[in-house]
């Protein structure tokens, strides 16, 4: 990927004394930045990353100070939420029960544990997808790999060769974001001023399949909303197998082939037509600013169930329940309220991940 490509990008905003055109300026000066550095840390870790697909039996599991370290070789590996997720998840040790251990430092039985699970339940092999240290990606060796640099790259391109500005970039425990901005405010609501734009959302450590987005942006107070996947979910590449009496298989990027003509030409379809997919996200709110809510709970429940923390849902129906003066959400008791409410507390979450979810919460609320 060519970060000098953000670098070039430039845009000239009109002599104005309209604060909202101000406010744009401002954000595409840091939209160039924050993906600047984004491509760079991901362009890092591309060039870092080593998959190795390993026997459990050539595994041993070290558990001190509250954590869990996969050994190899004698060398200690670190793991991210999410790895160490997967990880349990696939040797069948519920999260809160391998915490119980910790706090009461059974490390030894937990450990012992470990290892004896993973051997039962990986006996076909584990793909361990690295970076450095860190173990990011624990996963059947039947995981499709996916080498997302060429794919960022054509929306990167031709989201800029469409006059798409750069909004966003972000590199979490399991996925990738690059997010583009149009340098136009739109007023889908009288008194609402939105920017609109699309996010392409990737990983190569599960979890994450293939998505591009819609993105509306609402420039009072900044609120983020994704959602709206233009894109087919897919993973891609070539399975691995590992052959009889392998224990660690160093596994080259050449073994990772992808059809990057198609994929590539897919994703220049999807920006070419995001301008009707706009369209009808500008529908969808007008509708939500119509659309008045009855029963809140039963929303705030959903979202209960789709994962969001119960202090995370309490947030929002603090923030929903504003008086109507607070002019930090719009009026009214419709679902373009609590929406921007979802958005809004989704701006204060420290984890990206949890972040990224709560902003595709809040877009989801204005597609149903």
């Amino acid at each position: 990927m060519e970060t000098a490509l953000i670098q070039r990008t430039e845009f000239e905003t009109p002599q104005t004394t309209d604060p909202r055109e101000a406010k744009l300026k401002d954000i595409i000066e840091k939209g160039k930045a924050s993906l600047h550095k984004a491509l760079e840390e991901i362009q890092h870790e591309f060039s870092t990353r080593e998959d190795m697909a390993v026997r459990p039996t050539a595994i041993e599991f070290l558990v001190q100070d509250h954590r869990i370290q996969p050994v190899i070789r004698d060398e200690a590996y670190d793991l991210t939420d999410h790895s160490q997720s997967q990880m349990l998840t696939r040797a069948g040790i519920p999260a809160q029960f391998a915490q119980k251990l910790m706090d009461l430092e059974e490390n030894e039985l937990l450990s012992r544990n470990l290892k004896r699970l993973t051997e039962r339940m990986e006996d076909g092999g584990i793909l361990l997808r690295r970076v450095g240290t860190t173990i990011k990606g624990w996963l059947s060796p039947a995981y499709k790999r996916m080498d997302a640099a060429p794919i960022m790259e054509a929306f990167l391109r031709r989201s800029l060769e469409k006059g798409f500005v750069p909004y966003r970039g972000m590199n979490t425990d399991y996925r990738y974001q690059i997010s583009m901005i149009q340098p136009r405010i739109w007023d889908p609501v009288p008194g609402e001023f939105v920017i609109f734009g699309t996010s392409l959302v990737t990983g190569d450590y599960g979890n994450q399949s293939l998505e591009i987005n819609l993105l509306m942006l609402r420039i009072v107070c900044l609120n983020l909303a994704i959602g709206y996947d233009m894109f087919r979910k897919i993973h891609l590449g070539s399975r691995f197998q590992m052959g009889e009496g392998d224990e660690i298989i160093p596994i080259s990027q050449k073994t990772i082939k992808l059809d990057t003509d198609t994929i590539s030409s897919a994703i220049i379809d999807v920006v070419d037509a995001s301008n009707d997919h706009i369209k009808l996200l500008e529908n969808k709110i007008q509708e939500a600013n119509e659309k008045e809510i009855r029963d809140p709970k039963a929303i705030y429940d959903t979202l209960r169930k789709r994962g969001i923390r119960k202090e995370i849902v309490e947030q929002i129906k603090t923030s929903y329940d504003l008086p109507q003066e607070v002019e930090i959400l719009p009026k009214g008791n419709n679902l373009w309220r609590l929406s921007n409410a979802i958005s809004l507390v989704a701006k204060g979450i420290e984890k990206t991940d949890e972040k990224l979810d709560l902003e595709k919460e809040a877009m989801n609320l204005l597609l149903t």
